[in-house]
């Protein structure tokens, strides 16, 4: 590689030797787009008279994705920085993206499949808590396959901002990478109205209001957690979602026992407190609901539900009573209605029967 300087003097370095007889290794042996990214670094360092930047490995390349999108205000990267340190900075967070291929990118994602399935762990743990996959149940592979498609799309989106951020200069080891078809099961799970009773007569306390809050606003439990005495709106008989996984806020209105459960809960308290609290008076977080909700449902005669299925429920029970699905992705916070789609149409039939009666030809 060879330039000038401002005087004229010619400068030359050595980069590294082509790959025709042997593999790239990123270094000594260079393919053609490493020795362009190489070049590039080393006309840099001339122009700033330095040494030639470091080169963007997968790891910065994450910490600076994030780090942008938590400046944005968005949170929903939280399961995005959980699934990078699972599942993408043991095995490529050292590399260089510029040394990225398609087939290391596939190798990597191929890998979540069959790899061994990551359970809770203890943090005193020395060794992580895994268990083997069935490989030969298709359930099994459907779900890490949809595991391996959820992590790819943060490890794209990662090296996409990179990438039209100008840090790196090709695209293509990652843009060519598809991912698994035919992975997301659109089925959710949600409780009759029977359910609902049965859960809602069997708590009492903090664990009944915690339950009612989540059953008349369809929040998320992230979102009814941070809620504080001042987001609830006496006269319109709403309460205000400031922070949410889309980073988008969102007024909620209330039906009557909604209003009548936040205006018992907000009533002569400051409104900096948090609206629902635990029995020993202090917020709840994602630790401290376990134990409570299963003695609930066990008491309920209930199983296999977890609290972001009330959620659905909340959603599900709009739809079969005739809420249109942009009403109802506008009250769950979603950008569009996609999701309210995929997961609550087919709860619509009056609506599809009506459409094809009218709309089908008559004989």
């Amino acid at each position: 590689m060879a330039s000038r300087s401002s005087d004229g003097t010619r400068i030359q370095a050595k980069l590294g030797r082509a790959d025709d007889a042997a593999a790239a290794d990123g270094s000594a042996i260079l393919s053609h787009e490493q020795a362009k990214e190489a070049a590039r670094s080393w006309l840099r360092s001339l122009k700033t008279g330095g040494e030639a930047a470091p080169a963007l490995t997968v790891n910065d390349a994450l910490d600076r994705y994030f780090g942008a999108r938590a400046a944005e205000g968005m949170k929903s990267i939280d399961d995005a920085k959980t699934r990078a340190a699972f599942h993408i900075r043991p095995k490529l967070g050292s590399a260089k993206v510029a040394d990225l291929t398609i087939e290391k990118v596939r190798a990597w994602r191929d890998g979540m499949v069959t790899a061994q399935k990551r359970l809770r762990t203890k943090k005193s743990a020395t060794k992580a808590n895994t268990v083997t996959v069935d490989l030969s149940d298709p359930e099994a592979i459907r779900r890490r396959r949809d595991t391996a498609n959820r992590t790819l799309t943060t490890l794209k989106a990662a090296l996409n901002w990179a990438f039209n951020n100008r840090l790196v200069t090709d695209d293509a080891a990652w843009r060519l990478v598809k991912p698994y078809r035919g992975t997301t099961a659109a089925r959710v799970r949600f409780l009759s109205p029977v359910e609902q009773k049965a859960l809602i007569a069997a708590s009492n306390g903090a664990i009944r209001d915690l339950v009612s809050a989540a059953l008349v606003t369809g929040a998320r439990f992230g979102e009814i957690a941070r809620l504080r005495v001042s987001d609830y709106d006496a006269a319109n008989k709403s309460v205000f979602v400031a922070e949410s996984k889309s980073g988008k806020p969102r007024h909620i209105p209330l039906p009557a026992g909604g209003a009548e459960l936040f205006g018992r809960l907000a009533r002569e308290r400051p409104g900096s407190d948090p609206l629902l609290r635990q029995e020993n008076g202090a917020a709840w977080a994602p630790s401290t609901y376990n134990r409570p909700w299963k003695a609930l449902l066990a008491q309920a005669k209930l199983s296999d539900v977890t609290l972001h299925e009330i959620r659905h429920t909340y959603a599900s029970t709009m739809v079969r009573n005739g809420a249109p699905l942009i009403v109802v992705a506008e009250a769950l916070g979603h950008s569009d209605t996609r999701m309210a789609e995929k997961h609550y149409a087919h709860l619509a039939p009056s609506y599809v029967a009506d459409t094809i009666r009218r709309l089908a030809p008559d004989i």
